[in-house]
């Protein structure tokens, strides 16, 4: 009996990296993540809906709008926003913006860029889809940081769809002295958008539906950072000038 048992165990391991050896990896991340759309502010209109922790907003975004009114913030805890809300709501997004192109050089944020293709391994081949584990890449003083957190991706057999990305601490992490993260997660969910017969690519065009982030961290024991946020995309519709 003992060696029957060690046998199917032996096997079940050994079937195991026979897959992960035929499944080459990196192209397979690399060609899912090619179907993703790129430029989505650019190119599409969409609700979002999120929440702080504060304030549950929903909001409108339409990249054709006149400057500085692309963003329409619609209601704030289920009642009408204000003129002030909405002033302040589109100067946040502005200044969201601002630092998002200072980190990217002024270019577009490709989430290919996180995935240390180098670093992918197999987590699970399953029916209906391959989890793939990698080590995130960091850009600047967040790159120790990310070198500790432990990242995941989801890619469906159907259609070679990225489901989502997440980046995630394992533990309590250290990324310098003096400074101790608690817990983190960034995680990101796609879904096609559009018709069959508009879709340019297997899965069609590859938007993002929800996010998800978390942060508890101190630093120096004086300065603490804890931090919940989420918001879910929907109703896109493609802009007049593509």
């Amino acid at each position: 009996m003992l060696k029957k048992v060690i046998s199917v165990f032996l096997f079940s391991v050994v079937s195991g990296h026979a897959a992960a050896a035929t499944l080459n990896l990196q192209n397979l991340v690399t060609d899912a993540f090619a179907a993703l759309e790129s430029g989505v502010q650019d190119r599409w209109q969409f609700t979002e809906a999120s929440d702080d922790g504060e304030f549950k907003r929903l909001a409108r975004y339409n990249p054709q709008a006149p400057e500085g009114q692309q963003w329409l913030l619609i209601t704030v805890d289920d009642r009408a926003a204000s003129d002030d809300e909405v002033a302040e709501f589109r100067r946040q997004k502005r200044e969201q913006k601002e630092r998002e192109n200072e980190r990217n050089g002024g270019a577009e944020t490709n989430p290919l860029d996180s995935i240390d293709l180098e670093s992918l391994r197999l987590l699970e081949d399953n029916a209906s889809a391959w989890r793939i584990g990698f080590t995130p890449v960091g850009a600047g003083e967040g790159r120790k940081m990310m070198a500790q957190m432990q990242g995941t991706v989801s890619i469906s057999k159907s259609g070679l769809c990225v489901e989502y990305l997440e980046i995630a601490s394992p533990g309590p992490v250290k990324p310098q002295i003096g400074v101790k993260v608690n817990h983190f997660l960034s995680r990101f969910e796609f879904a096609p958008v559009g018709e069959p017969e508009q879709q340019n690519a297997q899965c069609g065009r590859l938007l993002p539906v929800a996010m998800q982030f978390e942060i508890n961290m101190r630093a120096f024991g004086v300065m603490a950072v804890d931090r919940t946020m989420s918001a879910r995309y929907s109703d896109y519709q493609a802009a007049s000038a593509r």
